[in-house]
């Protein structure tokens, strides 16, 4: 399930819906001005589609609020 596109702070953010062992997981694009997108998840899974949408989408929405904690860059060591 495609979820409809919607405008959040001059970006676009997006939803896939996929159902998997009978519950649904969701990944968020996330659309910035000039055409660079970024994938976040997939998210837990949630007993509804409309509730994995949702949640997918409140957290686009606090990603480009800056209200989500930092995260340092992942580093890949060689030995």
């Amino acid at each position: 399930m495609d979820c409809t596109p919607i405008e959040y702070r001059g970006c676009e953010l997006s939803v896939i819906v996929r159902h998997l062992s009978g519950e649904f997981v969701a990944t968020l694009l996330i659309e910035r001005p000039g055409g660079v997108r970024r994938a976040i998840g997939p998210f837990r899974a949630f007993p509804t589609a409309q509730a994995a949408a949702s949640y997918a989408i409140e957290y686009g929405k606090a990603e480009l609020d800056g209200h989500l904690a930092v995260r340092g860059p992942r580093v890949a060591l060689s030995s």
